[in-house]
């Protein structure tokens, strides 16, 4: 029984030191996201539904709801507004994104870095640009 406490408590520990190395505007960030709603070209995006955002550290992962599987990291500027984002992708592609993190809603608007498009400066997309918002909600702890 000693045994199992001395485990239990040296995983509470393990877990408070790797939360300690994450960035206090990235900690907002952790956890699963479930993607709510989307829009592209100034119209509704409903292939986000049900896609899944995992941020752990500054490690991300999207399980997209087709199936896709996008790893990478992300870099946060909290000194702009809105505040930024960018999420390297571990293939090289680069998103380049404006974000906002309330209660256990997260949006983002982003666009491929290097396009037409440089980032974005609200949360609104127009047949007139590349970029593309996504509207998730926190999965329960």
């Amino acid at each position: 029984m000693r045994e199992i406490r001395l485990a239990i408590a040296g995983a509470l520990l393990a877990l408070v030191a790797v939360r300690a190395q994450v960035p206090a505007p990235v900690q907002a960030l952790q956890g699963r996201w479930t993607g709510a709603a989307g829009e592209h070209d100034g119209r509704p995006l409903d292939a986000i539904k049900g896609g899944v955002m995992t941020i752990t550290g500054d490690a991300f992962e999207v399980r997209t709801a087709s199936g896709n599987l996008l790893r990478g990291t992300l870099k946060v500027d909290t000194s702009k507004s809105p505040l930024q984002m960018d999420l390297l992708h571990a293939d090289g592609a680069r998103w380049e994104a404006i974000y906002e993190v309330s209660g256990d809603t997260f949006r983002l608007n982003y666009v491929e870095a290097g396009g037409k498009d440089g980032r974005p400066e609200a949360f609104a997309t127009s047949d007139k640009t590349e970029a593309s918002i996504v509207a998730m909600r926190r999965e329960a702890r």
